[in-house]
C-alpha cells in the first residue's frame, strides 16, 4: 500500500508543477519604437526613438498584472540668431500599472489586450545666452499627470517559463500646459516567470 502511495505521490507531481508553471511572478523587457505626439491650438509635433521598457508583475493563468516603467527618447534642439543661442531639452518619462487578459487558445501563442493606468512625466529645460552681452537665462518646466492607455498583442510560450512577446500600446498621457500629449508604441521583448 505504501507502495502504491509513494509512486501515486510521484507520478502526480509533475502535473502539480505544470499547475503551478501557469502562475507566478514574472519580469519583461521590451525593446521598443514609440512616437510621442504633442499638440496643442497653436502647433503639433513628435517625438519618434528607441523606448526601452522594464515591467514586473504577477501571472494568474489567463489574467496578469504588472507594473512597468518607459523611458523614452528625448527631444534636444539648438538653435540661433545673429545675436542669441537657444537650448531645449523634453524628456518623457511613464510608470505605469496594467491588468492583461491572455486569451488562451490550446496553443503556444496567446493573444492579450490589456488596460494601463500611467503616471507620466514630462521635463522640459530651456536657455538662451546672449552672444553680445552678458545675459544667460534658463527656465525648467516638470510636470507629472495621470493617464490612461490600452494595448493589444501577441505572446508565444517558449517554455511554461519564457515567453517572447510583440504588442502594441498606445497611451494618453494627459495635460501639460494646454498641450495633449500621446503615445503610440510597438515592442517585442521577453517574459521570465518564476
Amino acid at each position: 500500500m505504501k507502495k502504491a502511495l509513494v509512486t501515486l505521490i510521484a507520478l502526480s507531481l509533475p502535473t502539480f508543477a505544470l499547475a503551478d508553471a501557469t502562475k507566478g511572478f514574472y519580469v519583461q523587457a521590451d525593446a521598443g519604437h514609440a512616437t510621442v505626439k504633442v499638440k496643442n491650438d497653436d502647433a503639433s509635433g513628435s517625438v519618434k526613438g528607441f523606448s526601452p521598457r522594464i515591467s514586473a508583475g504577477y501571472d494568474f493563468g489567463d489574467f496578469r498584472v504588472a507594473a512597468d516603467y518607459t523611458h523614452y527618447k528625448s527631444f534636444s534642439e539648438d538653435s540661433e540668431t545673429p545675436t542669441t543661442t537657444y537650448k531645449d531639452k523634453i524628456k518623457f518619462q511613464s510608470v505605469g500599472l496594467s491588468a492583461i487578459y491572455d486569451f488562451d487558445i490550446n496553443s503556444p501563442v496567446k493573444p492579450y489586450v490589456g488596460a494601463r493606468l500611467g503616471i507620466n512625466r514630462v521635463s522640459i529645460d530651456e536657455s538662451e545666452k546672449s552672444k553680445v552681452s552678458n545675459y544667460y537665462s534658463e527656465e525648467s518646466y516638470r510636470k507629472t499627470q495621470t493617464g490612461i492607455g490600452v494595448m493589444a498583442g501577441v505572446s508565444y510560450e517558449v517554455t511554461p517559463n519564457i515567453a517572447l512577446d510583440a504588442g502594441y500600446r498606445y497611451n494618453y498621457w494627459g495635460k501639460f500646459e494646454e498641450a495633449k500629449v500621446h503615445s503610440h508604441e510597438v515592442s517585442a521583448g521577453v517574459r521570465v516567470k518564476f
